[in-house]
């Protein structure tokens, strides 16, 4: 098994304003490598906006010198390839790559996706709530959280964790025994992921 995990910050409310970016790779059950970029956003979107900057801590000084995502996007391609892509919150970091590949009319990478939160959510129960930083103090991994390599390294613990307490080895069997249809970006769109809503059964 092959799995990208992947964490975004964004410098302003418009999602395809990616300003960071993070990777973790997994194969065999283990972390083989991570790779972190910062990205000076479209100039169309480059604003950094105070809220932004106070979650991340990331300003517009150290983006300058900086490539954009064009360029970036060709250095992390190349990992997409025969893997599944993991993110905490699937839908905004996916949704983040959608914009930011349209700002460069970059067609989609043929992917399938997997969010650890749904995964979370339908693998420990009791939790305040299933936030990244949430579900990571319970699986006792300390990081900094909105750093982006920070992030998409402990989306990949929360991974690994959710395959061994599920006694799976395969993104396939994880996402059928929580339910879950993968996420799929492909030439031209999209399907998100989603889990399946349960059913009372008529006695």
């Amino acid at each position: 098994m092959r799995a990208v995990c992947i964490d975004f910050e964004t410098a302003n409310g418009f999602i395809g304003s990616a300003c960071s970016v993070g990777i973790a790779v997994i194969e065999e059950g283990q972390i083989i490598e991570t790779k972190y970029w910062l990205i000076k956003p479209h100039p169309k979107y480059c604003y950094f906006d105070p809220f932004n900057i106070r979650i991340h801590g990331i300003k517009a000084t150290d983006v300058q010198d900086a490539q954009e995502f064009d360029l970036i996007y060709a250095q992390m391609r190349p990992f997409f390839e025969n893997s599944y892509v993991i993110a905490h919150n699937a839908a905004f970091d996916m949704s983040v790559l959608r914009h930011v590949l349209d700002l460069y009319d970059i067609p989609y990478p043929e992917v399938d996706y997997l969010c650890t939160y749904k995964t979370a959510l339908k693998t420990w129960s009791g939790l305040d709530n299933y936030k990244l930083d949430t579900v990571c103090e319970f699986l006792k991994h300390d990081f900094a959280h909105h750093n982006a390599l920070e992030d998409a390294i402990a989306c990949a613990n929360v991974l690994l964790s959710a395959l061994s307490a599920r006694g799976v080895s395969t993104i396939k069997e994880l996402a059928s025994l929580v339910g879950m249809r993968l996420g799929k970006l492909y030439t031209g769109g999209y399907n998100p992921c989603s889990i399946a809503k349960q059913t009372c059964k008529k006695a």
